[in-house]
């Protein structure tokens, strides 16, 4: 009995969780969009999938599995001067299979100190993002202070 009330609860909890889809729109100098897009899912969103694309409708659900990169922020990426530039760290884990009319790719492979050092303005939107992108949080002025702040 105690089983089969432990898997009710597990069965009732898993339908309410609902996927998280993100999608960030770049344009080139000339008007073309292509499209990071993201799908999280799982009790903390912890399982991801992302795709450069130039459908703003890829990711829409999980089994869209066709050239995809796995796993959580897969890549950092830069967007300037009609330049998709994507950063990784030690090795390229992932390459856009589609081909652009006026926006050039580069894959750019960082040491982990260089990655980090990036990382870290990806994290505030400054120049670099993640995947998906960070938003700003504006908490109360009021909200108490971590320990060492």
């Amino acid at each position: 009995m105690r089983r089969y009330l432990i898997l009710f609860i597990l069965l009732s909890c898993s339908s309410t969780i609902k996927e998280t889809f993100k999608s960030v729109k770049l344009t080139s100098s000339k008007g073309e969009n292509i499209y990071v897009n993201s799908l999280n899912w799982g009790v903390t969103d912890d399982s991801q999938i992302t795709v450069i694309s130039s459908s703003m409708k890829r990711l829409k659900n999980e089994s869209d599995t066709l050239d995809i990169a796995k796993g959580l922020e897969p890549f950092i990426y830069s967007f300037k001067n009609d330049s998709l530039k994507l950063y990784f760290n030690n090795n390229v884990s992932y390459k856009v299979k589609e081909s652009f009319k006026t926006i050039s790719i580069s894959y750019i492979i960082l040491n982990p100190q260089e990655y980090k050092n990036i990382r870290q303005r990806a994290y505030v939107n400054d120049g670099y993002y993640s995947i998906p992108k960070r938003e700003k949080i504006n908490y109360p002025s009021d909200m108490p202070k971590g320990p060492g702040r």
